[in-house]
C-alpha cells in the first residue's frame, strides 16, 4: 500500500511576508539613502565621493524613482530567496528535493541517515556522504513526522 507524499516547502504567507519586507525595505531605502550618504561621506569608505554624487540628485523623479528602483530591486532579492528555497517531497520510495530549476531523487536505500543540526536538515548516505544539508521549512516536529511517517530512519532528538 502506498501511503501520500508529504512535502516541505515554504509557506506562501512566509513567502509574502518575505515580498513585502524586502521591497517595503528596499524602497524605504530609497527614500533615506541622500540622507545616510550625507552623513557617511566623512566615513573612510572607498569610492565615497561616487556614491555621494549618486546620493546628491534632488530632482523630482530622483527622489520618487530612487524609492521605486530600489524597491523592485527588494523584490528582485526576495522572489531568488523564495525560488531558491528547498522544497522536499518525501515518499516511501525517494525524497525528490528542488531548489530553484535543479532538482535531484534520493532512493531510500540511499539514505543511511537523516537529521537536523541548526536550522538545517542533513540527508546523509550509509556511508556518511552527504547527500542534502539545508533549511527546510516546517519546524522541528513537522520536519521529524514527515521523514518517520515515511519510514526514514530519524537520527534527531524531537524537543518541543
Amino acid at each position: 500500500m502506498r501511503t501520500q507524499e508529504t512535502v516541505l516547502e515554504m509557506a506562501l504567507g512566509t513567502k509574502v511576508l518575505i515580498w513585502v519586507v524586502c521591497g517595503a525595505g528596499g524602497a524605504a531605502l530609497g527614500w533615506v539613502l541622500p540622507g545616510v550618504l550625507r552623513i557617511a561621506s566623512s566615513w573612510p569608505i572607498p569610492f565615497m565621493e561616487y556614491l555621494t554624487f549618486l546620493g546628491s540628485f534632488d530632482a523630482p523623479l530622483m527622489v520618487l524613482g530612487r524609492p521605486v528602483v530600489l524597491g523592485i530591486v527588494g523584490l528582485v532579492v526576495a522572489f531568488l530567496l523564495t525560488y531558491h528555497s528547498a522544497r522536499l517531497t518525501i515518499s516511501d520510495e525517494r525524497i525528490v528535493i528542488r531548489e530553484g530549476d535543479d532538482a535531484h531523487v534520493v532512493e531510500r536505500a540511499q539514505v543511511g541517515g537523516v537529521y537536523r543540526h541548526g536550522g538545517k536538515v542533513r540527508i546523509e548516505s550509509p556511508e556518511g556522504r552527504v547527500l542534502f544539508d539545508d533549511d527546510v521549512e516546517g519546524g522541528r516536529r513537522v520536519i521529524a513526522a514527515a521523514f518517520t511517517h515515511h519510514g526514514y530512519p530519524w537520527e534527531s532528538v524531537v524537543t518541543s
